[in-house]
């Protein structure tokens, strides 16, 4: 089970993502570097003939396939997908919603660029594939989508596709939560939940033309047995009401709070609390096996992409990678970014042992979150510094929090 969310806070915006799968699934950050632009692009287990234009994009990606959970491209745009449940089956022979967004991001300049990208995916090739590192799991996928022209949620029920803007903080968490506020939906669900008089060319859901009430997409698609035993519509509202009580003050803290977070109050459930960084048992048994954050200053254009490498973000240090002028620049150099490295699945293997030895109660430890967040604190210090100081002092800085910390607390 996943999180992930969309937020403005003071002069900056953020998008945050944690991946819950498998406790023993590796998952690692790559920098695909820009290639040339291909008729046919990649996915698990061979390609499709959609066009690839070869965009660089930062990846946080299970091992075992080519596809992500999570990523930022060189124009900014991120993605990241929840698996959702619809009463439609999902194809057992279908396409990872994981390989969609590799496409996606490989080829989108814009965020609504890549929701059209990811609803045309979704309506030409069937969704679906085994999800799951090992045994089956077959689901749908809903997608949050950002960028520097702001925030989309898009969701989708095999063929089928609804979306709508983030104009206010926005989560999605393992069910449907689109209602009667889509701003576009696919031909076949139009003409079922929000019907047009077929003479007028309706592009906007909102445009005049409807010839009866608009129904609700979550109602019309979503499996109700799925969505009660993924608690999806308990997290999100947890993780909706954390940022909105930020305000406009939201900063990169209460951020990363929130993607740390083992504990937050459910508004619409008085007394009761959602797990959103997970721990081997939580949320069906899927802790959370990689943590992501983008950081972006739409004034300067410039976005800091801020990764932990490894599961349980409650005990990990997040490190940054600088997004600027469509070229990555990672700030922390220990670490291999190419696809598929075995140093950087190993550097997830070591934090995992960390957990197994004792680490699952670290985040408890009031001595060990300040430590923990002293250090965040610097390195987000050192970030600060980079117009001033520039990248080469700032990795320097870097490299030399993260190995106290990482020293203090056994990771190598």
């Amino acid at each position: 089970m996943c999180d992930t969310f969309w937020a403005p806070g003071a002069g900056r915006w953020y998008f945050g993502k944690n991946s819950d799968r498998k406790p023993a699934e590796p998952q690692a950050v790559c920098i695909l570097p820009r290639a040339p632009e291909a008729l046919r692009s990649v996915v698990t287990g061979g390609d499709l003939p959609y066009p690839d234009k070869g965009y660089s994009v930062l990846l946080s990606k299970p091992s075992w396939i080519r596809g992500g959970e999570i990523g930022v491209n060189e124009k900014g745009v991120a993605v990241g997908n929840e698996a959702v449940f619809s009463k439609w089956p999902a194809r057992k022979d279908g396409v990872l919603g994981m390989d969609f967004l590799r496409i996606a991001l490989r080829s989108a300049s814009t965020a609504l660029e890549a929701v059209d990208v990811l609803a045309e995916l979704t309506e030409r090739f069937d969704q679906g594939g085994n999800g799951a590192y090992r045994g089956r799991l077959y689901y749908h996928n809903s997608y949050l989508v950002a960028g520097f022209d702001g925030a989309y949620v898009l969701e989708t029920a095999a063929r089928r596709w609804a979306w709508r803007k983030a104009d206010f903080p926005a989560a999605i968490s393992n069910s449907y939560s689109i209602g009667t506020d889509f701003k576009r939906l696919d031909a076949e669900t139009r003409k079922a939940i929000s019907p047009v008089n077929d003479k007028m060319a309706c592009y906007d859901e909102a445009e005049s033309g409807r010839i009866g009430q608009k129904d609700s997409w979550k109602t019309y698609v979503e499996s109700r047995l799925h969505a009660f035993l993924t608690q999806g519509d308990s997290r999100r509202r947890a993780v909706e009401g954390r940022l909105s009580a930020a305000g406009p003050g939201l900063d990169l803290p209460a951020v990363l709070d929130t993607l740390r977070s083992r504990s937050l109050p459910d508004p619409g459930r008085p007394g009761k609390s959602a797990v959103i960084c997970a721990h081997d048992g939580d949320n069906l048994g899927y802790p959370t096996t990689a943590s992501l954050a983008a950081e972006y200053e739409p004034a300067s254009g410039r976005c800091v992409v801020w990764f932990t490498g490894t599961s349980y973000p409650d005990i990990s240090l997040y490190k940054p990678v600088l997004l600027e002028n469509g070229a990555f620049t990672p700030l922390w150099t220990g670490y291999d970014y190419s696809e598929d490295a075995p140093a950087s699945l190993e550097y997830w293997k070591r934090g995992r042992d960390l957990y197994l030895r004792g680490g699952r109660h670290l985040s408890r430890d009031p001595g060990f979150r300040k430590v923990r967040d002293e250090a965040q604190d610097r390195i987000r210090d050192a970030v600060d510094r980079l117009a001033a100081q520039g990248p080469e002092a700032v990795r320097k800085d870097v490299a030399g929090i993260v190995a106290e910390w990482e020293a203090g607390f056994s990771m190598r």
